[in-house]
């Protein structure tokens, strides 16, 4: 009886031993080697665009945004701190050269957990209406959000977040081109656009 509980010890040890010797490197590099968080946004969850009118034929256009941005955690083991507000931006492409700010939201900073997704869920009302981009029957709706995010290690500097994601929706059917949540990326060509020249501009009326 001892010999077979000496073989059942070392079998234990050994698996145990095994199991530690596997995962070992596995958890060193996801904690060595984090990535980055990921966002993606849903925008009009009805699919449609609402805009009203405030007032008078005088009164600018105003649009209501639905709007559900996801913030995931991509690593398994270890957190992540968002040590200063997530600022988002909702704009519009009148034509190539331009991009109109519609209204900004803010997302006080947080904590996220290995693994999780924060789910940022709202309305916003725009300071204006958001017109056809030139020579096509689409507008195109854009997303940025800013902020920083640092990994729960010790001695871990800020990294910037800068992404931002275009949103498609058809002018006459109030239609989105593609249903559901847009990935957002670094920004491209797009992010040299000019503003507009004052805080007067709000398309068309």
């Amino acid at each position: 009886m001892a010999d077979c509980s000496s073989l059942a010890v070392c079998i234990c040890c050994g698996s145990f031993f095994l199991g530690v010797t596997v995962l070992m490197p596995v958890m060193l590099a996801l904690y060595a080697s984090p990535s980055s968080p990921s966002f993606s946004v849903n925008l009009f969850d009805n699919q449609a665009i609402n805009i009203t009118r405030n007032g008078d034929d005088h009164s600018p256009t105003n649009l209501t945004i639905h709007f559900h941005l996801k913030v995931k955690n991509e690593n398994s083991a270890i957190g992540l701190h968002y040590p200063d507000p997530l600022k988002i931006t909702f704009s519009y492409f009148p034509n190539v050269s331009m991009i109109v700010t519609l209204a900004e939201y803010t997302v006080d900073s947080f904590y996220q957990g290995n693994g999780k997704t924060k789910h940022v869920i709202d309305v916003v009302e725009t300071n204006g209406a958001p017109t056809v981009l030139d020579g096509t029957d689409l507008v195109a709706f854009r997303v940025d959000v800013v902020g920083s995010f640092r990994y729960k290690k010790v001695g871990t500097k800020r990294h910037k977040v800068e992404l931002g994601c275009i949103v498609g929706v058809n002018y006459t059917t109030s239609q989105k081109l593609l249903s559901g949540f847009t990935g957002m990326k670094k920004p491209g060509l797009d992010s040299q656009l000019k503003p507009p020249p004052n805080n007067d501009y709000y398309g068309a009326y």
